[in-house]
């Protein structure tokens, strides 16, 4: 391959998923949009539905119900988190001796235009690396730390950059779409149901690459989503579909209190100060006495080390009822 264009140029209709992938859906009161994710899997990226995994998080489920006779259904008794949900969505992908790569998908990935088909595509690029290079995950978007606290900045490599398979190296992701290497569950790195969520990907991700592997983003796909992953191109994206992140002032908990856990874990003594600063930042630009309630108790409860569910911070509506309708493609698409 001779750079990016040639890469790119290879996406197209027809593909079919490798046999060693298995997808996973993670949901939580969002059946229309998991449906969707679902429903692209099978018949955008080509993966059979016999491996597709769908964890249900507690509520939920997909829509058409008749989906979830076709596909491997997980229902986890209660919300256990991204980090618990993907974590048992891992473990179900990996019971198949025969599988390589778990393909990790949100079940809001359907609303960002990621390139589509893109699985087969991006598997074929990652194999060409190796074995000279120790893949862990390749996300769909990506970033990396830039010495302030825990905040990081979006890894957009420009065309023809990074290596020939157009993939290039960051610190951390949110989970979007992203592939893991079975290598990865193996040296024993899952996410921690401990975090919850909030960071929870972040932990996972800075863990994959102490245990000595490579977290690289795919070019192509973060260069079509470059302008969703700012503040208001997250609002544009998904307020048609689901509660955006102002309508949701429980967040702001969970990534006070889990940024101080990435510090201790992860990060530098002079962090604290940059989080605090950071903090102090984001308590004056909080649109609601909510968000400023929720994220100076999050800033308390992770300098005392409280770690796992709140029971005053969780998702209420998981998506719109109604309003546009959710475009049958994803990831990417």
């Amino acid at each position: 391959m001779n750079g990016d264009r040639d890469v790119e140029r290879e996406v197209g209709p027809g593909a079919s998923a490798p046999a060693d992938v298995t997808a996973v859906v993670l949901t939580h009161r969002r059946p229309r949009l998991a449906g969707s994710v679902t429903q692209s899997l099978i018949d955008v990226e080509g993966v059979p539905a016999e491996r597709v995994v769908v964890v249900v998080n507690g509520d939920g489920g997909l829509d058409p119900a008749d989906l979830e006779d076709r596909v491997h259904m997980v229902r986890l008794e209660r919300n256990t988190g991204p980090a618990g949900g993907f974590r048992a969505g891992l473990e179900a992908a990996f019971e198949d001796p025969a599988c390589r790569w778990a393909y990790l998908c949100e079940d809001d990935i359907g609303l960002f235009d990621l390139p589509a088909p893109r699985l087969a595509d991006v598997v074929g690029r990652v194999e060409a690396l190796e074995p000279a290079r120790r893949v862990g995950a390749v996300v769909a978007y990506g970033r990396s730390f830039v010495g302030r606290g825990t905040h990081t900045v979006n890894i957009v490599p420009v065309e023809g950059s990074g290596s020939p398979a157009a993939l290039s190296p960051v610190d951390v992701a949110c989970w979007g779409a992203t592939l893991v290497s079975r290598a990865v569950v193996e040296a024993g790195v899952l996410p921690d149901p401990r975090w919850y969520f909030g960071l929870e990907d972040f932990d996972f991700f800075c863990r994959v690459r102490e245990a000595g592997f490579e977290v690289l983003v795919d070019g192509p796909a973060a260069r079509r989503v470059a302008g969703q992953q700012t503040g208001p191109g997250r609002e544009r994206a998904l307020r048609d579909s689901r509660p955006t992140d102002t309508d949701e002032p429980w967040r702001g908990y969970y990534h006070a209190r889990n940024s101080m856990h990435l510090i201790r874990r992860h990060g530098r003594p002079g962090w604290y100060g940059w989080q605090l600063a950071y903090t102090a930042r984001q308590l004056q630009k909080a649109p609601t006495r909510a968000h400023r309630a929720a994220i100076a108790h999050g800033l308390w409860d992770g300098t005392w080390g409280r770690m796992g569910e709140h029971p005053g911070y969780g998702r209420g509506a998981g998506e719109h009822d109604t309003g546009t309708a959710v475009r049958p493609t994803v990831p990417g698409s």
